[in-house]
């Protein structure tokens, strides 16, 4: 029987991150703060990327005060020079990028005769321009590097099965969006050994979602008895832990796949 110094060199090995650079965008709260924390944890030197500057430092602070490695950048994910500049802040601090989660995202709710036109492009600029200008920049230089790169994108089960009604139209359809681009890049990019995935989580126990419960009537399927096998909403460590997997070395193998993340909601 292998000892358990044995079994944790394997484990490193296979699921660690020891000196790759990793940027998180949206990574000042939530699942991508969870997200970072994991990622320095394992090794990783990450960039911790966020529209809210001030919280992507507090954040950075927190991973070095625990002995991580991280430095924090403002960005607006649906503007290009904006994204150029976080890359480039990432080549000058800890070299060229090997993983990127596109956690960033607008979260915003709108009932759905009450949602305005600049509600919805809000939506899509951020959640799916946003997710393709990290992800060409992120690319452009993996492929320059010559050493592959890993994309974590994440979605929502949404995407793929509704969960609520009314007030998601927008954020499911920027999602579906997201996916899109995941199998188009991972088909496109398998050659440079960039290797693009989705991850949909269900419902969070996160900051966000008890906002959003505090102030929307939430209807609709998620909500229903016994339609998360689990019986409970997710922990963002849970999620991120998935969002690992894609990222290290354990899922060398896949590229393209949407995966959800939910309790079992999407089966039930």
């Amino acid at each position: 029987m292998y000892d358990t110094s044995q079994v944790g060199a394997r484990l490193a090995g296979v699921y660690g991150l020891t000196d790759k650079v990793a940027v998180v965008t949206g990574a000042a709260q939530g699942l991508g703060r969870e997200i970072a924390r994991l990622f320095a944890q394992v090794g990783a030197r990450v960039v911790v990327a966020d529209l809210n500057g001030d919280a992507a430092r507090a954040a950075a602070v927190e991973i070095e005060s625990n002995g991580g490695v991280a430095a924090a950048a403002r960005v607006d994910i649906a503007d290009d020079a904006s994204v150029k500049e976080l890359l480039d802040f990432t080549g000058r601090t800890f070299g060229s990028i090997d993983t990127l989660v596109n956690n960033a995202a607008n979260r915003s709710k709108a009932e759905l005769f009450e949602m305005t036109r600049e509600q919805w492009d809000a939506m899509l600029n951020v959640t799916l321009r946003g997710t393709f200008l990290c992800s060409r920049e992120a690319i452009g230089r993996m492929k320059a590097k010559g050493n592959g790169g890993s994309i974590v994108n994440i979605s929502t089960v949404g995407s793929v099965h509704t969960t609520i009604w009314g007030v998601n139209v927008h954020y499911d359809a920027a999602k579906a969006g997201v996916d899109s681009l995941t199998r188009s890049f991972a088909s496109e990019f398998a050659a440079d050994g960039i290797r693009v995935n989705s991850i949909l989580p269900g419902g969070m126990a996160s900051e966000g979602a008890q906002q959003i419960s505090s102030a929307y009537r939430i209807r609709g399927p998620m909500i229903g008895t016994g339609r998360i096998p689990l019986a409970r909403m997710a922990n963002p460590l849970e999620v991120a832990q998935a969002v690992l997997f894609f990222a290290s070395p354990a899922s060398s193998y896949i590229t393209g796949q949407i995966v959800a993340v939910d309790g079992g909601f999407s089966v039930s």
